[in-house]
Parts: C-alpha cells; sequence; structure tokens
C-alpha cells in the first residue's frame, strides 16, 4: 500500500510538477484487536517527501471500533484526522506553506475540512510567524424539525490562522521556549476557533534554578438546537438557534529550586488555573424561552519541600496546600420570568462548591550497611470541601498514611523485601441528611517479597501480602443495623523465569487470592463473615528466539464467590420423573433462584509472534483462545422431585469460547 500518489495530487495543486523525486522519511502503523466483544482497527500513515524545491508530509490517523451487540449485531464507530502540509521555501527567511486538514466522524456523522495558505517569515533569528488564510467547510446533523434523523448541514466559508514559534535557546541569561498557534472559521450561520499558547523561562543564578510556565487556550464551538428544546413549534429550518460554547482556560507555574547549606536543599512550587466557560444562544427565535450559563472554576497550589541528602541518608520533608472554587450563574436571568429563573439558577448552584487542602509529607532512605536499607514515608491530609445549603456533598476528610520497610541483600543471588502499610481515612458529612455516612477507615497490610537467583539463568520471585480493612460508622441511626464491614485479604504472587539452551526461555507467572468480607463488631474486635472471594490463575509459556521470537502458552484462571441471588436454568420434570416437552417438542425449560456459589473458570492456549524489521520496524502477532465455563451450587431447599435435575444443571452451568487476536505493525520506508 501506497500514499505517494496522495503526495503528488497535492504537489500538482500546489501548481509544480513531480521532478527528480528524493525520499525523505516515512512510516506506516498498523494493528487489529479483538477482545470479547469488541474489534479495532488502527492505522497511521506519516510520510514527508522531497519533490524538487518542495516539502511535502501527510499525516493521517485512523481507527475504527466495532461492538459486538446482545443480538449479534456490530455497532462501529470510526474515526480519521488526516493532515497535509506542503513548504517551499522563497528566501532564507521566507517560506510559502499550505495546510490541508479533514476530520471524520461516524458517530456523529461529522466531517470537517479546511485549506490554509500562508507564509512562514523570519523576523529574527530563533521566531518563527506562519499567517495563513483559507477556506472551512464542516457538515453535521442539524437539528431534528419533525420526526425522523436530523437532516445533515453543510456550512462553509473563510478561515485564517497564524502560528508561532520559539524554540529552545538562551536569551539574556534566560532559557527560553514557545509555540502557539490560532485558527479562525466563518462558516455562516456559526463560527469556530481557538488560539493556544504554551511558554516557559528559566534561569539559574548563584546555584538557584527559577523556572516559570504558561499555557494559556482559548476555544469556540457552535452547535445547532432544536427550537423544540426552546419551547418552540418546529416547522422550518429558521426555527433552528444556534449554541455557542466559549472555553477560556489559563495555567501558570513558577518553581524554585535553591541550595541552603551542603547537602541540604529548597525547592518550591506556586501554580494558578483558571477556567471560564460560557454557553450563549444564538439566532433563537422571537419569544423563545431558553437558558444561558456561566461556569468558572479557579484553583491555587503552593508547595515546598526541604532536601537533605547525606551519604547514607536521603529525606524530604515538605508540605502542600491548595484552594479551588467553582461558580456557575444564568447569564441571562433578567430576560427570563421569575420562577423560571429562580429555577434554573437554583439548579446550577447545586454544583458550586469550594475546596481547600493542607498535605504535610516526609519520605526518606537510610543506608545500614551495603547489604541493608530502610525507607520510610508518611502523609497527614486534610481536605475542606464546602457546598451550597442545597446540595448535601459538605463534607470534612482527614487521611493519614505510611509505610516502613526494609531491603536486605545477604549475597549477590538473594534479595528480601519486607513493607508495612498504614492507613486511616475518616469522613464527616456536615449536613444532616448525610450525616449517617460518617464513618472511619482503617487499613494495614504487610507485604514481603523474596527474589531468588541460583544462576544466571535462573530467576525465582514470590510476593504476598496480608491486608485486613475496617470500616467503621460514626453512630448508627436509631432502628437501623449497623453497617460496619471488615475485609482480610491474603494473596500471593510467584514468578518464574528459567533459560534454556539455544536461546528458549520458559516464563511462569501464578497467583491466589482470598478475600473474605464480614460484619465488623468494634466492640470486641470480631466478625460474622458473609462472602468469600477466591481467585486462582496461571500463564505458563515458552519463548524461542532472540531476534525473531515465538511463544506458546497456556493459561487458567478461576473464580468462586457467594451470589445471594444464583439462578439456574433447567428442564422441568413431571410427576413420574419424565422430562416434561412443550407442544412444539422443545424442552419445558424454567428458571429457580438461590442462593449460592458461583464459580468461573476460563482456560485456553495463548501464543505469540514478533518480526523486528529494517530500520525499527516490527511485525507482531498475538492470540488468545478463551473458553470459559460458569457453574452454580445452589443452597436451600430445591422442588421435590427436581432436585437432581437442578443440581446437575447447575453444576453444567454455561460454555462459552472467545477467540481474541492482536496484530500490531510498524513500517519505516
Amino acid at each position: 500500500m501506497t500514499f505517494r500518489p496522495i503526495l503528488l495530487v497535492f504537489v500538482a495543486l500546489a501548481g509544480v510538477a513531480p521532478a527528480a523525486l528524493a525520499r525523505q522519511a516515512g512510516r506506516y502503523e498498523a494493528a487489529f484487536e479483538r477482545d470479547v466483544n469488541r474489534y479495532r482497527w488502527t492505522a497511521r500513515v506519516d510520510v514527508a517527501e522531497r519533490f524538487g524545491t518542495w516539502e511535502v508530509g501527510l499525516d493521517d490517523r485512523f481507527r475504527s471500533d466495532a461492538f459486538l451487540l446482545f443480538d449479534d449485531r456490530l455497532s462501529f464507530r470510526d474515526e480519521n484526522i488526516a493532515v497535509a502540509t506542503a513548504r517551499r521555501p522563497l528566501s532564507e527567511k521566507a517560506a510559502m506553506r499550505l495546510v490541508l486538514r479533514s476530520d471524520w466522524f461516524s458517530l456523529s456523522r461529522v466531517s470537517a475540512q479546511s485549506a490554509f495558505a500562508g507564509v512562514e517569515w523570519s523576523p529574527v533569528q530563533g521566531l518563527t510567524l506562519i499567517p495563513m488564510v483559507g477556506a472551512a467547510a464542516d457538515r453535521r446533523p442539524g437539528a431534528v424539525v419533525t420526526t425522523g434523523p436530523a437532516p445533515m448541514r453543510s456550512d462553509a466559508g473563510p478561515a485564517a490562522g497564524l502560528k508561532l514559534s520559539i524554540p529552545r535557546r538562551q536569551t539574556q541569561g534566560y532559557l527560553v521556549e514557545a509555540t502557539g498557534d490560532a485558527f479562525w472559521h466563518r462558516i455562516e450561520p456559526r463560527r469556530s476557533g481557538g488560539a493556544r499558547l504554551a511558554a516557559a523561562a528559566e534561569r539559574t543564578f548563584e546555584k538557584t534554578r527559577l523556572r516559570a510556565e504558561l499555557r494559556a487556550a482559548s476555544n469556540r464551538r457552535d452547535a445547532y438546537q432544536a427550537a423544540s428544546f426552546l419551547n418552540r413549534e418546529p416547522t422550518v429550518r429558521s426555527a433552528e438557534a444556534v449554541e455557542s460554547t466559549r472555553s477560556d482556560t489559563l495555567d501558570a507555574l513558577l518553581t524554585v529550586e535553591a541550595p541552603v547549606a551542603d547537602g541540604l536543599s529548597i525547592d518550591g512550587l506556586v501554580r494558578f488555573s483558571s477556567n471560564n466557560r460560557l454557553i450563549r444562544t444564538l439566532r433563537a427565535p422571537i419569544d423563545a424561552l431558553f437558558f444561558d450559563s456561566d461556569f468558572g472554576r479557579r484553583s491555587a497550589d503552593l508547595a515546598t519541600h526541604l532536601v537533605w541528602r547525606r551519604e547514607r541518608l536521603d529525606l524530604r520533608v515538605g508540605a502542600e496546600a491548595g484552594a479551588e472554587t467553582e461558580r456557575r450563574s444564568l447569564a441571562n436571568e433578567d430576560d427570563l420570568p421569575d420562577a423560571q429563573a429562580a429555577q434554573k439558577r437554583d439548579l446550577l448552584r447545586q454544583a458550586d462548591y469550594d475546596r481547600g487542602f493542607l498535605t504535610v509529607r516526609f519520605d526518606g532512605r537510610y543506608t545500614l550497611t551495603d547489604r541493608v536499607m530502610v525507607v520510610a514515608d508518611g502523609s497527614a491530609n486534610g481536605i475542606r470541601h464546602d457546598t451550597p445549603l442545597i446540595n448535601l456533598d459538605d463534607r470534612d476528610e482527614v487521611f493519614y498514611s505510611s509505610r516502613v520497610g526494609v531491603l536486605v541483600r545477604p549475597d549477590e543471588t538473594f534479595d528480601f523485601d519486607v513493607q508495612l502499610f498504614g492507613t486511616y481515612y475518616h469522613t464527616v458529612y456536615l449536613k444532616a441528611a448525610r450525616s449517617a455516612e460518617n464513618n472511619v477507615q482503617r487499613s494495614l497490610r504487610l507485604r514481603p517479597s523474596v527474589t531468588w537467583r541460583p544462576d544466571h539463568m535462573t530467576r525465582f520471585q514470590l510476593s504476598s501480602e496480608v491486608r485486613a480493612t475496617y470500616t467503621v460508622d460514626d453512630f448508627v441511626l436509631p432502628g437501623r443495623r449497623p453497617t460496619d464491614q471488615s475485609a482480610r485479604e491474603l494473596r500471593y504472587d510467584l514468578s518464574i523465569e528459567r533459560m534454556l539452551p539455544a536461546g528458549a526461555k520458559i516464563l511462569a507467572d501464578g497467583r491466589f487470592s482470598d478475600l473474605r468480607l464480614g460484619r465488623f463488631l468494634q466492640d470486641v474486635f470480631a466478625e460474622i463473615p458473609f462472602d468469600t472471594l477466591r481467585t486462582t490463575g496461571a500463564w505458563v509459556r515458552l519463548q524461542v528466539g532472540s531476534r525473531t521470537t515465538a511463544e506458546l502458552g497456556v493459561r487458567v484462571f478461576s473464580r468462586s464467590d457467594f451470589d445471594r441471588s444464583a439462578s439456574v436454568r433447567y428442564q422441568r420434570v413431571g410427576e413420574d420423573g419424565v422430562p416434561a416437552i412443550e407442544d412444539d417438542g422443545s424442552p419445558d425449560m424454567t428458571t429457580i433462584t438461590r442462593p449460592g456459589k458461583e464459580r468461573i473458570l476460563q482456560w485456553g492456549p495463548t501464543t505469540s509472534v514478533s518480526f523486528p524489521l529494517r530500520n525499527g520496524a516490527f511485525l507482531r502477532l498475538e492470540g488468545w483462545y478463551t473458553v470459559q465455563r460458569i457453574s452454580r451450587r445452589l443452597y436451600g431447599d430445591l422442588p421435590e422431585g427436581s432436585g437432581a435435575v437442578i443440581r446437575r444443571a447447575a453444576s453444567k452451568g454455561e460454555r462459552t469460547t472467545t477467540p481474541n487476536l492482536s496484530v500490531a505493525m510498524l513500517w519505516n520506508f
């Protein structure tokens, strides 16, 4: 497959005859994946070639997803974004630029195209400006004016754009860099546009490093809105309104790093973010009832840390604080009836909030000997989330976490690592309606791990974890049962790698988890178990080859869990013990539901092949075939005369098979 004809057409449109062709660079990527009920195709073409004095490029990205629905119907979602560029030098400081862009989205039935022509200009060294003019076209669904699907609307008009670039460079002791672009489409009766700027400046003086970053963006998008949404009778296209959304974002960051003394330094940062979003209704019919809204978010963060480094000790202590606020308002409140304005205003204000947090943290590492190391870290966090009276999410949170670990390496073949984690999390809702949800959660985890390398061809790694989590409500409402809960888990993870002659390798992974849930009795520190979730998995594979590799293996997974309402479908049995038959000769089936244990068993082969090609290209294929069986064991009494049939049906369960495939390719040319 080649895309050179596309480039030839593009150059011909620019008025240049394709003379001697000089290949510069190109890349083609493609992939296919089937995973259970989803199919995905992806492709990307990135080509850059030279035609005489012209430099031409094409970047095309395609993705297609197909979902298998319950009725065996495929639902597709495709999108493609293509950008073609051409550049021809005019002088040492100027060059001609052409840009074509095409976007297509099948799910929303939207396609957009634009074409720009401009001049790349470098008035001073290190600064590049590219002003451009052109045209844009957009096709998308309009508003539904009658029954049936939305009609397609095609809009077109002039467009303009500007790009600027300042590559990283030294200027008066500062390292500066900046990039930005802006575009504007006047596609009657709509508008669209956007601007983006990213700039940074950095300076180091007297061992102090100061860096400032600024990012700003502004975007506008107009979409058709049904007049019926504005409480109007839809009749003709003029009844369509246009909803305009404008979003302005600003993000500023200042960081500083400075030494304080020998081995002691300080760093800090200040960040400010702002976002404003305005929604306006344009071309609305006379006397239409519509609601314009404003949204604003502001946030500020401050952080500082002390870093102490010695021969055997690394210690970092710091604090962070921040605040965030969100506000929503009705912009055209004065033009609306009082009842409508009050209703919409209160609805918008429900989501307003003020949020503040304070965090104190530390982390350290101390080397006792060449073979023993101790690590520790911890943090204390406080969060206050304030909301209006109408919003019940007003709450305070306190969160503590800590970790201590020891790494021991008695010799070159053996590593032992043990870590202990602890957390404390307390949530308090300040509104009475949700105060019954106040709770405290405590968790403790012990995680030892052993790695053994008896020789250079073998590696064993065994990790385990014991976890206990207890969640306790602050209080219990009269007449209600406590919901305090405990969760205890034991888990093992095993990894084995063994090298064989001729470059072969055996890889094996296994895991086991036993999770037990129960009702927690805090006063006596006991529990009443109500569920046990047990999972087991293993994957063993043989890998051969060094450059071109192939792999063959088998994977097994099992999970058992308690189900309060396990359902089993079985064939009715008559009083004489004979299976019942429908009038058409089909089995007379029915369903029974009881508490029981459900077990999911999956197994199947896996394989993969990887072909490295020239210039970093490769081809990789992966496949895995999954056979799944879901069986159940019901508890309690069963209907007389049908018990044996139900047990057999529950034990047999349902069996499904799923082939999965993944293909990926990267080709450089």
